[in-house]
C-alpha cells in the first residue's frame, strides 16, 4: 500500500523554523522534509512509515509550504510554481493507493481537480471543531479525532474512522527529571466573545502575579488598533485595543515543534483547554503532547478517548476556581504527582503508539 499524506503549513511557524535551521533557497526537498519531520511538525499525525523515512510506503509533504514544494518541482524538472500543479504532479508520479488529505477545508476543493480513479482511495482528515462537521462527499472516507463527528458521519451513511493522535517513540527519552517550569499553557488568544481559552489565560496570568511560581503562557495573538484617519486629533500610533495590556506584558512568545516539546518536557503542569464547540468529548493534540512528554496534565471535565482516566492519568476542572485549586494541589505535592505523570506517560505512550495508529489507519482504508 502506497500513501500520499499531505498537510498544510501553519504560517506563523515557518519563519521561526527557517531561522532556526538556516533554511535557504538552495536546500533540497529531501533535506528540508527531513528537517520538518525531525523538528516535529504535526508529529502526532504523521504516519509511522514517513517518520521512519519509508517514503515508498508513505510520501509525506506540506503541500503549501512554497520552499519545500518548489524544491521538489525544481528537482523533478517542473517549471511551475503553482502549488496545486506540483501536488498533482507528485500524486501522478507516486500513483498512490491512498490519498490522505489533511487540508480538504483549505485547498480549494483540490479533490475535484484531481478526479476520481478506481484504483485510488481518497480519505480526508477533519479536526476543525465546529457546531457541525464539515463533510466532503467527494472522499471515500472521513477521519477525525472528534468522536461526535465520526458518529454523525456514520449516521449519514458515510465511512468514518476515529483515529486519535499517536505519541512518537522518541518522546519517551525526552522527559526531564528536573522540571523547572511550574505551569505551561500554549495556544491562541483570540478576540471572540465568550472565548473560554482567554478566560483560562487571564486566570493563569492573575495567578502568576499572586504566586512566586514560574507560570508561562506561550501565546499567539494579533494586536488590534483602531483605524487611523487623516485627522491630527488621532495619535500617530493608535493604542492597542486587543489583547489587554496584562496579556501583552505577561505572555511568552509562541513555540512550535521541538522548541515546544522541549518546554513541555521541562514543565511540571500543562493546562489544556478545548474549542468552544468540543461538546462533551475531549481530545486534541495537546492532550497527547503533555502526557507523552511526561508533564502532569490538567484538562477540562468531559469524556476522553479510551484509556484516559481522569483522576488517575490527569486532573480535570469545571471552572476557573477549580483549575487554580488543581494547580495548587499538584504543586503542593509535586513528588507524588511527578510519579503519577511518569505512570501516565508510560501507559498512554504504550496505548497510543505509532504502530497502533498506523494499523488502525490501514484497517480503515482497506475496509473502503
Amino acid at each position: 500500500m502506497r500513501i500520499y499524506q499531505c498537510i498544510h503549513k501553519y504560517g506563523p511557524h515557518i519563519p521561526l523554523f527557517e531561522k532556526k535551521y538556516g533554511v535557504t533557497d538552495d536546500i533540497g526537498f529531501e533535506t528540508l522534509r527531513s528537517l520538518i519531520l525531525d523538528d516535529g511538525y504535526a508529529s502526532t499525525y504523521v504516519l509511522l512509515p514517513a517518520l521512519e523515512d519509508k517514503n515508498d510506503e508513505v510520501f509525506f509533504t506540506v503541500w503549501d509550504y512554497e520552499r519545500l514544494q518548489w524544491a521538489w518541482a525544481r528537482e523533478n524538472g517542473l517549471s511551475t510554481t503553482d502549488l496545486d500543479e506540483i501536488k498533482f504532479a507528485q500524486i501522478e508520479e507516486l500513483r498512490p493507493d491512498v490519498f490522505y488529505n489533511f487540508s480538504a477545508f483549505a485547498d480549494g476543493e483540490f479533490i475535484n481537480r484531481l478526479g476520481k480513479k478506481e484504483n485510488r482511495i481518497d480519505v480526508c482528515w477533519n479536526a476543525l471543531i465546529e457546531k457541525e462537521p464539515r463533510t466532503f462527499f467527494e472522499y471515500d472516507g472521513h477521519i477525525s479525532l472528534h468522536r461526535p463527528f465520526v458518529e454523525q458521519w456514520r449516521g449519514m451513511g458515510l465511512a468514518a474512522c476515529e483515529l486519535q493522535p499517536a505519541i512518537p517513540p522518541r518522546w519517551g527519552h525526552r522527559a526531564t527529571p528536573n522540571r523547572t517550569i511550574d505551569v505551561l499553557f500554549y495556544g491562541q488568544y483570540e478576540r471572540r466573545l465568550h472565548n473560554s481559552t482567554n478566560s483560562v489565560v487571564d486566570a493563569l496570568i492573575d495567578f502568576k502575579k499572586r504566586r512566586q511560581s514560574d507560570i508561562r503562557c506561550h501565546l499567539e495573538y494579533w494586536e488590534q488598533r483602531p483605524a487611523v484617519f487623516p485627522n491630527f486629533r488621532w495619535p500617530r500610533w493608535p493604542i492597542v485595543t486587543f489583547p489587554p495590556k496584562a496579556v501583552r506584558q505577561s505572555a511568552n512568545r509562541p513555540l512550535y515543534g521541538e522548541s515546544l516539546y522541549d518546554a513541555i518536557s521541562r514543565s511540571r503542569i500543562v493546562v489544556n483547554r478545548y474549542a468552544d464547540y468540543s461538546q462533551d468529548f475531549k481530545s486534541n493534540m495537546r492532550l497527547f503532547e503533555a502526557i507523552g512528554l511526561g508533564a502532569f496534565l490538567i484538562s477540562e471535565e468531559g469524556n476522553y478517548p479510551d484509556g484516559f482516566e481522569p483522576g488517575i492519568d490527569f486532573y480535570t476542572y469545571g471552572s476557573i476556581p477549580e483549575l487554580i485549586a488543581q494547580i495548587e494541589r499538584v504543586l503542593a505535592d509535586w513528588p507524588r504527582h511527578s510519579e503519577a505523570a511518569r505512570r501516565s506517560q508510560r501507559k498512554i505512550s504504550a496505548l497510543y503508539n505509532k504502530e497502533r495508529q498506523w494499523n488502525e489507519f490501514q484497517d480503515f482504508v482497506t475496509s473502503l
